[in-house]
């Protein structure tokens, strides 16, 4: 950590009768017991004259005086905190707050009080105070022998920091964590006390883990290092990812099977995770990228039914009697046929799954085909999103439209899975809304 660079001192009245005694000599001795570049007195109007000559008698050092702008305000915390944090704030362009300390010894109780809160605001890693030394027969502390004691203020900002972060992830905001939270190794951590710097890692190995989820970066998340969930803070006990919520990323970061009936079953884990995905960005009012995620889930079902059927809609049998039957009927409407791609595969698209598994008689098959041409997922409206073809959010700014079809979606996956089947994804692929935990 930095050595200080710049002191700040609150100066009160001491004992009229014995000024160097009470305010002058203690002064000098916090002033004294460190290198500056500047040292910044902030007395109250009534004071001013005491700084001024304790700035005429230190020699060698820049003195600075920033006394409170009205008489009276020694004794108003929120007008002292107000001056002290803009005196603050302007050092803080010039310093960083490792090099910034705080000595609040003199001063009446409202400017002691303020220049404490002002000096965590800012993140001051530590603050000063005189105490009492030897004392005369009179029980008054002799002057010279008061005792400098620094206060580290990490504890408290530090831990402030952790609730903060718990807060952001919450709300899905991992970024922040990760923002707010130092790395183990970092400058920042290493003022940090022990047992705070170890929570730190283990919140960042969460903030990393859901991140990576969150993102779908499931492999990523898979290889994520978890703490036990015992060794974590209590409050954050209900945010570690159970065995099963594990479990259900590990499978998300499967590699596909080949044979399609196999894969059927991880594109419905890998749709119910979108799905959940999509209700997040809806719920941050990210209503464009909720509509992108809500017109994968539709292309997802008609593509793991359609391998249900044993058939790939990225390679489908041109051998096979439905698809040729299919074919046959594409060419008599005059309708767009099946796509073939430079390596000979057929590839069908959103719309012509859903019209392939009509002719395997799938009974989805009708509401795949109605869902994509309505509502703010359909293809039209879709591809002229900004985030695929278009120029412009199609998403709008009303979440109804959006919840409505997410709902409607659901039914699908209802029906699709079973009651029991989807309410276990789902429950699994919710789990990532952490806003949901108490």
């Amino acid at each position: 950590m930095k050595n200080p660079r710049v002191l700040l001192c609150s100066v009160g009245t001491g004992n009229v009768e014995k000024l160097r005694e009470t305010l002058l000599t203690p002064l000098r001795k916090s002033i004294e017991a460190g290198d500056w570049e500047r040292v910044i007195l902030l007395p109250s109007q009534e004071t001013a004259p005491n700084a001024e000559i304790l700035s005429r008698e230190i020699q060698g050092t820049r003195i600075d005086i920033h006394p409170l702008p009205q008489v009276g305000l020694e004794d108003n915390a929120d007008a002292c905190f107000a001056h002290f944090d803009t005196v603050l704030a302007a050092l803080r362009r010039e310093y960083s707050s490792a090099e910034i300390l705080a000595d609040f010894t003199r001063g009446t109780k409202a400017m002691s009080a303020a220049l404490v809160l002002a000096a965590v605001r800012h993140e001051l890693p530590v603050l000063r105070y005189l105490s009492g030394g030897r004392r005369d027969e009179r029980g008054m502390v002799v002057a010279g022998t008061e005792i400098i004691s620094d206060i580290h203020t990490t504890v408290a900002t530090a831990q402030r920091k952790l609730d903060e972060a718990r807060e952001f992830m919450r709300r899905g905001n991992f970024a922040a964590v990760l923002e707010l939270i130092p790395a183990a190794d970092s400058p920042e951590a290493e003022t940090w006390p022990d047992l705070l710097r170890s929570q730190s890692s283990m919140l960042r190995s969460l903030a990393l883990y859901y991140s990576a989820w969150d993102r779908l970066d499931y492999r990523s998340a898979a290889n994520q290092p978890l703490p036990d969930r015992q060794d974590l803070p209590p409050l954050w006990q209900s945010l570690h990812p159970s065995a099963d919520v594990q479990a259900w990323v590990r499978s998300l970061a499967e590699e596909l099977p080949a044979d399609a009936k196999t894969r059927a079953g991880n594109l419905r884990r890998l749709t119910f995770d979108l799905f959940a995905s999509a209700e997040r960005r809806l719920r941050d009012r990210q209503f464009e990228d909720a509509v992108i995620r809500a017109y994968r889930v539709l292309e997802l079902i008609g593509q793991f039914r359609l391998c249900d059927q044993g058939i790939h809609s990225d390679d489908i049998p041109a051998e096979h009697p439905v698809v040729q039957e299919f074919e046959r009927e594409l060419e008599k409407n005059r309708s767009t046929g099946l796509s073939r791609l430079g390596n000979g595969k057929v590839v069908a698209a959103r719309e012509q799954v859903a019209r392939l598994l009509k002719r395997f008689m799938d009974p989805l098959a009708g509401k795949l085909i109605q869902y994509g041409n309505e509502g703010v997922v359909k293809a039209s409206s879709r591809n002229q999103s900004a985030l695929i073809h278009g120029f412009t959010a199609t998403g709008g700014s009303d979440p109804e439209p959006i919840r409505a079809i997410l709902d409607r979606l659901l039914q699908l996956l209802v029906e699709d899975s079973g009651e029991n089947a989807a309410g276990s994804y789902l429950l699994l692929a919710r789990a990532l809304d952490l806003s949901l935990e108490q």
